[in-house]
């Protein structure tokens, strides 16, 4: 039989978005909603906030192997809002709460340097916090035993890498992967990606510069990957590689040319970042695991060769490290924060003309000209 829960969690951030190198303490801050449907006697009521943190196991010996076999917990804190320390001494006190909606709020420090959430194939990194209440029950089907019952509420809490460099202030906005100018034995090229860290579910645009250094170089294709190494600490290290191969947005204007290079051509393609299982986001390593990513772009030429007007494709390739995020990280550009150089509110059905700001709103007449001129009109 399902029994209702008396209690929930309301968290007001249920996503707490931490920098990578702060030693900030984050604070969980919620309200416990209480709904009972008839007057009851509370013995007590507590936050608790638990980190659990799951790594597959690769032992040959042991008996799950392939399985979350290393499970512990990372995280835990409780917070007893009551009875609270000065209630405890008081025994004569019960608690009685009406029937109907009763909220509490709180506050809840966090560990310090705590993994983020993660959900892949190898790690599981999951928080929560529980409210927990213990209450005397009048239920008839508790005739017999113990009158003393319990009602749990539970939200899920994740933890979100910021970029190097503070995403909200616009440091990292100018951050990008360039490869400088290179010389192949074909063509001159140059690859520039807009960003060195990307959420995912979000586009990535690349600026693609190439200019042929001999005659009759066409380009056939332009492929794009994102390399995943998910590196599992233990006894020994277990690595596991992903492929992703991103497919340019639907939205895209530029084309690559089919025709042979005969002067230099630039164009910028958006690529989808996936936000699925297909890829998960990277991390800061630690003494348990490593997620990491790489970019790989592959240039396909076609050159003259293989015998009497006949053509052969080469290869050129460009790699770089890329910082991929969490999907809530891409949400935070819909933020919209009031600019401070902007004039006041004013009615709906006042008007405001430009220039007219500063005679508006002059600062206020100094005192001591107020003086005169009261002293100018007594004189007359």
């Amino acid at each position: 039989m399902t029994f209702k829960s008396f209690i929930a969690v309301q968290l007001l951030e249920p996503t707490l978005f931490v920098e990578p190198v702060s030693d900030a303490t984050l604070v969980i801050r919620g309200t416990i909603n209480i709904n009972l449907p008839s007057t009851t006697i509370v013995k007590s009521i507590s936050v608790q906030f638990d980190g659990k943190m799951a790594i597959k196991s690769y032992l040959s010996s042991s008996t799950n192997t392939g399985g979350f076999a290393q499970k512990k917990s990372i995280a835990h804190r409780r917070i007893a809002l009551y009875p609270t320390t000065e209630q405890q001494t008081d025994t004569h006190c019960p608690l009685v709460l009406n029937a109907g909606l009763t909220h509490y709020h709180f506050e809840m420090p966090m560990p310090s340097k705590l993994p983020e959430t993660v959900d892949c194939s190898d790690v599981k990194v999951n928080y929560h916090v529980t409210a927990v209440m213990e209450y005397e029950s009048n239920s008839l089907l508790r005739v017999g035993r113990s009158n003393a019952a319990k009602s749990c509420g539970k939200q899920e809490v994740r933890i979100v890498r910021l970029p190097h460099g503070n995403l909200l202030v616009g440091n990292n906005a100018c951050e990008l992967i360039d490869s400088g100018t290179h010389t192949s034995a074909w063509l001159q090229y140059r690859v520039l990606v807009d960003k060195k860290s990307i959420s995912l579910g979000s586009e990535l645009p690349i600026t693609f510069r190439m200019m042929p250094t001999r005659d009759k170089i066409s380009v056939e294709g332009i492929n794009v990957q994102i390399l995943e190494r998910r590196d599992v600490f233990g006894k020994s290290t277990h690595t596991n590689h992903t492929v992703e191969y991103l497919s340019p947005a639907a939205t895209n204007e530029t084309k690559i040319p089919k025709a042979t290079l005969s002067e230099a051509w630039e164009g910028t393609i958006r690529y989808n970042i996936p936000a699925g299982k297909s890829l998960v986001h990277s991390t800061l390593a630690n003494a348990d695991f490593d997620i990491k990513h790489a970019l790989l772009v592959s240039m396909v030429l076609s050159i003259p060769g293989g015998g009497l007007g006949g053509r052969t494709q080469k290869l050129v390739t460009f790699q770089s490290k890329i910082d991929l995020l969490d999907q809530a990280v891409g949400k935070l550009g819909s933020l919209k924060v009031p600019t401070y150089d902007c004039p006041p509110p004013f009615d709906d059905d006042s008007t405001f003309v430009y220039n007219e700001y500063d005679d508006k709103y002059n600062d206020p007449i100094a005192y001591c000209d107020i003086h005169d001129d009261e002293h100018n009109y007594n004189e007359h």
